[in-house]
C-alpha cells in the first residue's frame, strides 16, 4: 500500500507545471576534448610541463574551466596565462563559472597557486547575492587625485577624463586610475610602479587587493608594444562598488 502511493505521489508530481525531476547535465564531452587540446599546446609552448596535473571545473550550462600551475608558478586557465583580461574574458565567456575565475585569479594575486582549490566536477549556480554598502567618498581625497591626474592631462600622458576608474576604499581615500596614452598605467597621478603601489597600499591598505590587480593589468600592459591605453579601464572593474561605469 504504501509503494502504491509513493508512485501515485510521483506521478502526480511530474504532472504538476514547471515540475522537473532532478538530473545530472550531461557531461560536455565535446568542450573537455576541446580544453584537453588547449593544455596540449600550452605543453608544447613551454608554459607547463605536462598536462597531467590539471583541474576541472564544470558548469551546469555545459561550460569548462580547467586550471593548472605553469612552470613559473603562475596560475594557467583553459591552456593560457590568468592574466587580468584573460580572466575578464573567462568571466564573460562563462557566467555560471565567474566566481571560480575569480577565486583562481585571487589565489594568483596572493601567489597560492591552486590552494584552497574545490574537487573537480560540476559547478553549483552560486547563489545571488548584491553588493556591498557604498563607502563614503572621500571628497579630499578624490580631489588630490585629480588634480594629480590633471598634471598628468596638461604633459599629454593622459586623455582628460576619459575612462578612467574611482575606486573609493572604506576608511578614507581613493584610487584614479587611468591608462595613459604612453601605455602605462597610472593610479593618483603615478605610473603604478611596485614602490608606488606598496607606498599607496599604506594608505588605503583596505584597496590592497585592488593594487594587486591593477599592478598585475599594468605588468600585461608592459609585455605588449606601447599602445594608447586611454579606454583600457572603463567597464573594467568588477566591484560592483567601484565608481567606474561597469
Amino acid at each position: 500500500m504504501g509503494r502504491t502511493k509513493k508512485k501515485r505521489a510521483a506521478r502526480d508530481a511530474r504532472r504538476q507545471p514547471g515540475a522537473r525531476p532532478l538530473s545530472a547535465p550531461p557531461f560536455p564531452q565535446a568542450e573537455v576534448e576541446r580544453v584537453m587540446r588547449l593544455w596540449d599546446r600550452a605543453v608544447d609552448a613551454g608554459l607547463m610541463a605536462s598536462g597531467t596535473d590539471v583541474k576541472y571545473h564544470l558548469g551546469p550550462d555545459g561550460t569548462v574551466l580547467s586550471v593548472a600551475v605553469g612552470r613559473s608558478g603562475q596560475v594557467l586557465a583553459n591552456g593560457e596565462r590568468l592574466t587580468p583580461s584573460a580572466a575578464e574574458r573567462l568571466r564573460e565567456e562563462m557566467p555560471l563559472l565567474a566566481g571560480m575565475v575569480t577565486f583562481y585569479e585571487n589565489n594568483q594575486l596572493a601567489s597560492r597557486g591552486l590552494d584552497g582549490a574545490p574537487d573537480d566536477g560540476v559547478m553549483p549556480m552560486p547563489l545571488p547575492g548584491g553588493p556591498d554598502p557604498m563607502p563614503p567618498l572621500d571628497e579630499e581625497a578624490l580631489a588630490d587625485a585629480q588634480a594629480a591626474t590633471a598634471v598628468l592631462v596638461r604633459q599629454g600622458k593622459v586623455a582628460e577624463p576619459v575612462g578612467a576608474m574611482v575606486i573609493p576604499a572604506q576608511r578614507g581615500g581613493v584610487l584614479l586610475a587611468v591608462g595613459g596614452r604612453d601605455g602605462e598605467l597610472y593610479v593618483n597621478g603615478r605610473a603604478l610602479t611596485r614602490q608606488w603601489a606598496d607606498e599607496l597600499r599604506t594608505k588605503v591598505p583596505d584597496l590592497s587587493f585592488d593594487l594587486d590587480r591593477l599592478h598585475a593589468m599594468r605588468a600585461e600592459w608592459l609585455d605588449a608594444p606601447p599602445e594608447d591605453r586611454t579606454l583600457a579601464l572603463a567597464g573594467g572593474c568588477t566591484d560592483p562598488n567601484c565608481l567606474t561605469p561597469h
